[in-house]
């Protein structure tokens, strides 16, 4: 499966927005690891968009995809998906949907579900800024 090319577009002009609101710089680098997301059903580990930016600038670092990742959730731009015994994924899906996890093969699944449920707002004084739902099989 593959995201349309209008999704495509959709996910990188607002990557550029949230990049230029915020005052970052944004990179040809930075760029083309946001883009393999925004292009991605089948959500990556670091490994694997590591390899695919390689291929465009075969001097970036594994470090440099980890760091910008971890910028981009700050973000909020992409989604961790975290597995038990195994790398996190990412998903630059930012609607909202839950996930099922394959425990055996480790592939990550989108969810398109009518979350009708009545979920707090605020826990312990606090406002819950983002609910996840993962379903591991």
């Amino acid at each position: 499966m593959t995201n349309s090319q209008q999704e495509i577009n959709k996910r990188l002009d607002y990557f550029r927005q949230v990049v230029k609101s915020k005052g970052l710089p944004l990179t040809p680098q930075k760029l083309e690891i946001f883009r393999i997301l925004a292009c991605s059903c089948s959500h990556p580990q670091a490994p694997e968009i590591y390899e695919q930016v390689k291929k465009k600038f075969e001097n970036i670092s594994l470090a440099t995809v980890y760091k910008n990742l971890i910028q981009f959730q700050n973000l909020g731009l992409v989604t961790e998906i975290t597995l038990p015994s195994a790398p996190s994924r990412y998903d630059a899906k930012l609607d909202t949907h839950s996930h099922a996890v394959n425990t055996a093969t480790g592939q990550v699944y989108d969810l398109e579900i009518n979350n009708k449920w009545n979920l707090p707002q605020t826990i312990m004084g606090k406002k819950v800024k983002k609910t996840v739902v993962i379903y591991y099989l």
